[in-house]
């Protein structure tokens, strides 16, 4: 009966132990990556997808060219 009874504890905590150690390796999260406001429709855009563009030495990130563009052509306007 004795046996038993250490078989179980043992059992436990091996388990209680196994269980932290996964919980550590599954609670590791990438990195968040950086997200800017195209200016022009108003998207969130992380930098690795989004199109630069430069005015006056400023960065500008946008979704797609065709908010450079048009950017462009309201900063031509005024």
């Amino acid at each position: 009966m004795k046996f038993l009874i250490w078989a179980l504890l043992a059992y436990l905590v091996y388990r209680m132990f196994a269980g932290k150690s996964a919980e550590k390796i599954v609670k590791k999260e990438p990195a968040a990556a950086e997200t800017f406001q195209d200016p022009v429709c108003g998207v969130y855009i992380a930098e690795a997808d989004a199109v630069v563009g430069r005015l006056e030495g400023k960065r500008y990130h946008f979704c797609s060219m065709e908010c450079l563009r048009k950017f462009e052509e309201m900063q031509q306007r005024q």
